[in-house]
């Protein structure tokens, strides 16, 4: 059976890419961005002359530049629909990554590219202390992408120390912009890039956890750097979860709790 390849329509933003089913029904995937005159946010769809409907996916597709990640997962989605179907093989082959980390590569494979984040930085962690990039607090970094526009997000257990808060009151804009939660009972330790990559790991943000500490005194610390859809909504929902308050309710914590996201 002859398969289309993706074919774009110019004029509307879209790109579509046919198949036929054994019984002759012929199905369009169609990727089209939610206002024509937009990059994104894309969604997806399965369109025949009887019936269309949505295919959903546990990524997020804002840019142009998440457009072929898009494709392949709609290909592959849309697979799983039609076993019988006879996709290329090429468009199957997931192009996801999943990389372990550990010890001083977590400077380069997180800390670098927390700063190139183009739309938002969600991190959660444990224990936070006045972490330092070469010679520049990484607040400074976080003060650059909230003057960037870029939605920061931060969840710790504990008050940082001195030092800290010293470095804190040199960025004003992190007073307004920064939005920050405090829950003692977090312990994970994740950031989550764009919503379309995260880092899950053992590493606090700590120059001992994440920074450029000596190689015989820093930790030694392991995790994984993915784009992995389902593993980033995993992080993103559990993120998010505490950041909305919806494990408030039960907590049984809550006398140790200095500063609770719902007070009830």
């Amino acid at each position: 059976m002859e398969m289309n390849t993706w074919m774009e329509d110019a004029a509307l933003n879209e790109w579509n890419y046919s198949f036929k089913e054994a019984d002759g029904t012929v199905w369009t995937i169609n990727l089209e961005p939610w206002y024509e005159s937009m990059d994104g946010p894309w969604e997806a769809k399965l369109v025949s002359d009887k019936k269309s409907f949505g295919l959903c996916f546990p990524g997020r597709y804002v840019g142009d530049g998440d457009l072929d990640r898009l494709k392949e997962d709609a290909i592959r989605r849309t697979a799983a629909l039609f076993p019988g179907v006879a996709f290329p093989q090429n468009s199957l082959t997931s192009r996801h990554m999943i990389r372990y980390i550990a010890d001083e590569a977590h400077f380069k494979e997180v800390i670098e590219r927390a700063s190139k984040v183009k739309r938002s930085l969600w991190i959660g962690t444990a224990d936070i202390k006045d972490l330092y990039v070469e010679e520049r607090p990484f607040l400074g970094i976080l003060a650059d992408l909230i003057k960037g526009g870029k939605e920061v997000r931060l969840i710790h257990a504990k008050e940082p120390g001195p030092n800290f808060r010293e470095d804190f009151d040199r960025y004003p804009v992190l007073f307004t912009g920064l939005e920050r939660v405090l829950c003692p009972r977090v312990h994970f330790k994740m950031m989550i890039f764009d919503y379309s990559m995260a880092y899950i790991g053992s590493a606090n943000l700590t120059g001992a956890g994440i920074g450029m500490k000596s190689a015989r005194t820093r930790n030694f610390e392991a995790g994984i750097i993915t784009d992995d859809p389902e593993l980033v909504e995993a992080a993103t929902s559990q993120f998010d979860s505490v950041w909305a308050g919806f494990k408030c309710k039960d907590c049984g914590r809550k006398s140790f709790c200095g500063d609770p996201i719902i007070n009830r």
